[in-house]
């Protein structure tokens, strides 16, 4: 690797150049903060080294610029007895690992060696991503709904032309407005984004025209609004569909006349600004009840673009799962490299009710809780084995039971003859058994345990022959 050791003490510099040099790494040195900031501009490091304690700027704040500057490099910080406080602070703000003082060549190797890993696990992933799944802007999968997506968004965003994205919450409809903006003339003047749910009536109002000293308590200067802000670029408005009638009028108003006033002013500001806009809502049927103004609904939706939800294109969920792989086993330093086969099945037949913001989380807790390089069935969150459960008559005793805790007997009740029937099957072999359903062998026998189902019988054995 590419290493840069940064230390004021010159022996412990030098000692450690020595050592990693020794190992076939290829090793830079600097005495202090600003000197490795100006090593890096010069050229990259894989892992940085650096001291905590060093005079004019300390090893957080070298670790701080670091992060900005060079986000792919590494970071690891030898802090001196009784500074376990600052490591897991510096820690949370991404650095890779520490080493306490004194440390002997062992500690120092064994951190390398991890880095390391890190660093290949990335490489490997980064392939897999780039051959797995088609991505434009950040939109990852290939389906034919996507591809006509992609196709709307390329024909256009060279315009000027409204557009109105459509489609349920955590399909990604401010990345497909961010995609319109990077494709079109303006991808180098500002985004800006709003979401229109977040905030009371008036609040969108000020946020989006600004206004005058004077305008309202507590105003004691001028503001000016989002649409200023956006002026030369690209305006999205999220959950649009929430807008008040007042809001509505004053943003056709804008939209129509290409300039805006502020509140408390009667004087306009002309804004050159292309418009984004999204929701979730059905704004046809706001408009027919009178809720949404219909020439604001026909000013927006000069270009429609519907992102359909996840569960009507399960072939971009594994491209998607392996990109979340890759991003989270970078990001926490973790081995994983793929999906076992039962994981894929459970991800496949699952309908994503939060779509592809749901498959990201429910990735990341499969990374963090994996025990092996592969993810297993009893990595992904339990909902997803759950939707697959047989369903049966409902037992009389549970009827009258609250929903969440009749459901969860009913599960516990599965699960019992579900585990007892395996463990059965494989002659109450717990290794065999863990095998077969492809979970990690202690997390079974804790779930046996708190089922009741802990037997006499073998435990470790090889299991009965096909």
């Amino acid at each position: 690797m590419r290493i840069l050791v940064v230390d004021d003490e010159r022996a412990i510099r030098f000692s450690l150049m020595e050592l990693l040099q020794d190992d076939g790494h290829e090793v830079r040195e600097a005495e202090h903060a600003p000197a490795a900031l100006a090593a890096l501009e010069q050229a990259p490091a894989d892992l940085v080294l650096s001291d905590l304690t060093m005079p004019a700027m300390d090893g957080m704040a070298l670790l701080e610029e670091v992060r900005a500057r060079h986000p792919e490099t590494l970071f690891v910080l030898v802090t001196a007895h009784g500074d376990e406080r600052t490591a897991v602070r510096a820690l949370g703000q991404g650095a890779y690992g520490y080493v306490p003082k004194p440390f002997d060549n062992d500690e120092i190797r064994a951190v390398v060696r991890r880095a390391r890993e890190v660093l290949s696990l990335r490489a490997e992933n980064g392939r897999l991503r780039r051959e797995l799944a088609g991505d434009f802007r950040g939109l990852i999968g290939d389906s034919a709904a996507l591809r006509e997506v992609v196709r709307v968004i390329r024909r256009a965003a060279p315009t000027e032309a409204t557009v109105l994205v459509t489609g349920e919450s955590g399909t990604g409809k401010e990345l497909v407005a961010r995609a319109v903006h990077d494709e079109s003339r303006r991808r180098t003047g500002p985004f800006i984004a709003l979401n229109c749910s977040a905030l009371p009536g008036e609040l969108v109002e000020r946020e989006l025209f600004g206004h005058v000293r004077g305008a309202f308590t507590g105003a004691d200067r001028d503001a000016e609004g989002l649409f200023e802000a956006a002026d030369g670029g690209t305006l999205f408005l999220d959950e649009v569909g929430d807008l008040a009638p007042p809001a509505q009028a004053k943003l056709l108003r804008a939209l129509e006349e290409r300039q805006v006033t502020r509140l408390g002013s009667t004087k306009p500001v002309p804004v050159d600004v292309r418009m984004v806009a999204a929701t979730n809502r059905p704004l046809e049927a706001m408009v027919a009840s009178g809720a949404f103004r219909d020439d604001l609904l026909y000013r927006l939706r000069v270009i429609a673009l519907q992102i359909p939800p996840l569960r009507d294109r399960r072939e971009d969920v594994m491209p998607l799962a392996l990109h979340f792989l890759a991003h989270f086993a970078g990001r926490y330093g973790r081995p994983v490299r793929g999906f076992s086969d039962a994981a894929r099945r459970l991800l496949l037949s699952y309908d994503w009710p939060g779509n592809v913001r749901e498959l990201r989380n429910a990735v990341e807790r499969a990374v963090v809780m994996a025990e092996e390089d592969e993810i297993g069935a009893g990595d992904v969150p339990p909902q997803l084995a759950e939707s697959r459960a047989p369903v049966g008559p409902v037992d009389a005793a549970l009827a009258d039971l609250p929903f969440a805790e009749a459901r969860d007997r009913a599960m516990e009740a599965w699960e019992r003859r579900f585990l007892a029937a395996a463990l059965e099957r494989h002659g109450d072999n717990v290794s065999a058994t863990a095998r077969a359903l492809d979970l990690h062998r202690q997390s079974l026998q804790k779930r046996l345990r708190s089922l009741g189902l802990t037997r006499e019988g073998p435990a470790d054995g090889p299991g009965p022959s096909a």
